[in-house]
């Protein structure tokens, strides 16, 4: 089963409630904002996935049901700091732990290894009132383990344009993300069965319920890899995250999907640090 990155086309409507009303993790979403020249944010997230799914063969006598289940636990760290006037730049580094595929109560497929990093440049290039326009460029770099599917082979890009209006004293704000992603694939099996260009498109809320802590829920869709569908891949989200100090937050969360390409649901987690 395949969904779309978290760094595909997000339409995103965010309301936050923080202080520098940025989006956080563990949102899907992204905010206008960029980190301060020469500060560093480092997130560490883990998430553990489910899916079941239930299919029919028909051999002219019966139906014959068959049971899937796929299970992932990933791990991710994402490295940011700013390199210039309202410029930031970001490496992010996915693992996945343990993902396993079962049929009939079977495990059929273990797979585990480095995905594909992604660099992401945030410009902040527009400043109106309490509007905020950001244009962010992404590189997907073939780093992953590719024997295991991790990883495409190839070097992918895309892009993400990025609107936020603020309220209240920065307390709330709304985000806007459009972005675009473009594979390549390295066998004619794999250019046959997915999609080059890869859309989506997000919405989301946050409140802060007291000092530091805040409490969001999101909602996404879009298209997927695979090209034999026509299906959306659509998910609901809720979490919440806690700023303890000024330098140190924790979040949580869980992600359900609404159509067959998004895994039924994830747990998420995750801290952030900022120097």
């Amino acid at each position: 089963m395949k969904t779309i990155r978290s760094t595909t086309l997000a339409l995103c409507f965010v309301l936050v409630a923080t202080g520098s009303a940025l989006a956080g993790p563990p949102l899907a979403t992204d905010d206008a904002g960029t980190v301060d020249v020469g500060k560093v944010e480092i997130e560490l997230n883990g998430s553990y996935s489910h899916d079941s799914s239930t299919s029919s063969d028909f051999d002219g006598k019966y139906f014959n049901w068959i049971n899937g289940k796929a299970e992932k636990t990933e791990l991710e760290a994402k490295i940011t700091t700013g390199i210039w006037k309202n410029v930031a730049a970001s490496l992010t580094v996915p693992y996945t732990v343990d993902e396993r595929t079962k049929d009939n109560n079977q495990v059929t497929g273990t797979t585990n290894g480095f995905g594909d990093m992604t660099l992401e440049i945030k410009y902040n290039f527009l400043q109106i009132g309490d509007f905020s326009f950001t244009a962010k460029p992404v590189l997907i770099i073939p780093a992953g383990k590719y024997s295991a599917g991790l990883s495409e082979g190839r070097w992918q890009y895309g892009g993400t344009l990025i609107a936020t209006k603020t309220f209240d004293e920065e307390k709330y704000a709304i985000h806007a993300n459009v972005s675009y992603e473009h594979h390549d694939y390295r066998t004619d099996e794999a250019r046959d069965n997915n999609l080059n260009d890869l859309y989506a498109g997000s919405i989301a809320a946050e409140a802060e319920l007291f000092k530091g802590f805040v409490v969001g829920v999101d909602f996404g869709v879009g298209n997927t890899q695979d090209s034999t569908t026509k299906t959306l891949s659509a998910y609901t989200l809720g979490g919440a995250r806690y700023e303890i100090t000024e330098n140190l937050g924790v979040n949580a969360g869980m992600r359900f999907g609404l159509t067959t390409p998004e895994d039924d649901f994830s747990v998420l987690y995750g801290i952030v640090l900022n120097f």
